[in-house]
């Protein structure tokens, strides 16, 4: 993999994310099952009212997305196809293609109906990851990277954006998750999407080709899908984020390698910790003069900035046109987007 100078090592991370919780949070996670730190984190960042709300959105199912394959089918007739079915569906209005699914039939499933079979539509487990996307596309079009691409929603949806032209590279290391993407990919039946596994740490050295957008959905520790995953409560020591976030200051060094002059590159988590987003982005804007935030090209909801500071690190302004999306807000999925463009 490329080797990039002062990467902050794992114990000088530990360092700067280390948190101490106090007995109010002891108390809220013992309730709702989480490490404290995590909860002592919310408590600092919303307060405590808003800390109870976000605990208590993590204890609600979400209902999942429907994304229409405009390539094979428009979003009407597919919404009356699946109404006969049985399925109540509710357009996204900030996505036209997409739809939720309100309540469905005891039989099909929606991801076992003919119409699911054939690749008239990819179900995503909420919208919030439609975010990203839309706004790294929007008015685009040309080649595209897709770092770390499986399973695939987000790199079918370029795909799809792109009418199936141009190319979309999408990458992944690991290997049941790539088959899943391949099986998306031949289900949907898109013909502009070429797969690779690799270490996304390594594609600059493996890959000549750089791109004017590249989509960085990094691995992360999914602290934003709890209400999927209960088990994400108590999986992530302080130790072991320490670790993903080196990890995601790697990659996203890199993604960044892989862009052209005035390329932009959208960094997605889905986790809502400061330290793999706001703490990530400020540490590679201090090791490289050769990015930029930009601001979001369009508006699609009434989301929420990043933060200004956290545990005494001051963020930079710009930090402002990046985008959170917190489940007690928003009725999604913790999700976290931030667009940096290429200067040099």
């Amino acid at each position: 993999m490329v080797i990039h100078p002062h990467i902050p090592s794992i114990n000088d991370i530990l360092r700067d994310i280390y948190i101490e919780p106090s007995i109010i949070s002891k108390k809220l996670a013992s309730k709702y099952g989480y490490l404290p730190y995590m909860v002592e984190r919310y408590i600092k960042i919303l307060g405590f009212k808003d800390t109870v709300d976000l605990l208590n959105a993590f204890e609600k199912p979400l209902k999942p997305v429907v994304r229409t394959n405009t390539l094979l089918i428009d979003e009407d007739t597919l919404y009356e196809r699946l109404e006969q079915l049985g399925f109540k569906l509710e357009r996204i209005k900030w996505s036209r293609e997409s739809y939720r699914v309100i309540s469905a039939p005891k039989s099909p499933s929606i991801g076992a109906t003919h119409e699911y079979l054939k690749g008239y539509y990819y179900v995503h487990r909420d919208s919030a990851s439609l975010v990203p996307v839309k706004l790294l596309m929007h008015e685009f079009e040309g080649d595209v990277l897709d770092a770390c691409a499986a399973p695939g929603g987000k790199a079918t949806y370029i795909a799809q954006i792109l009418n199936n032209k141009y190319e979309v590279l999408a990458n992944d290391l690991v290997l049941y998750r790539l088959k899943s993407l391949i099986g998306h990919i031949a289900r949907m039946r898109i013909k502009n999407i070429v797969v690779t596994w690799s270490d996304a740490r390594k594609l600059p050295i493996l890959i000549d080709k750089r791109y004017d957008r590249v989509l960085l959905d990094v691995p992360c520790s999914g602290e934003g899908t709890i209400m999927f995953d209960q088990g994400r409560k108590t999986r992530t020591s302080l130790k072991d984020l320490a670790r993903i976030v080196r990890r995601e200051i790697e990659i996203l060094l890199s993604g960044i390698d892989m862009l052209t002059k005035n390329g932009v590159l959208a960094y997605v988590t889905c986790s809502i910790a400061p330290e793999e987003n706001e703490y990530v982005v400020a540490k590679v804007l201090e090791m490289r003069d050769d990015i930029e935030i930009v601001k979001p090209p369009v508006k699609l909801f009434d989301w929420s900035p990043w933060l200004k500071s956290y545990l005494g690190i001051n963020f930079p302004n710009e930090f402002k046109y990046c985008i959170r999306i917190w489940p007690h807000i928003h009725s999604m999925i913790g999700l976290t987007t931030c667009l940096l463009r290429r200067i040099k």
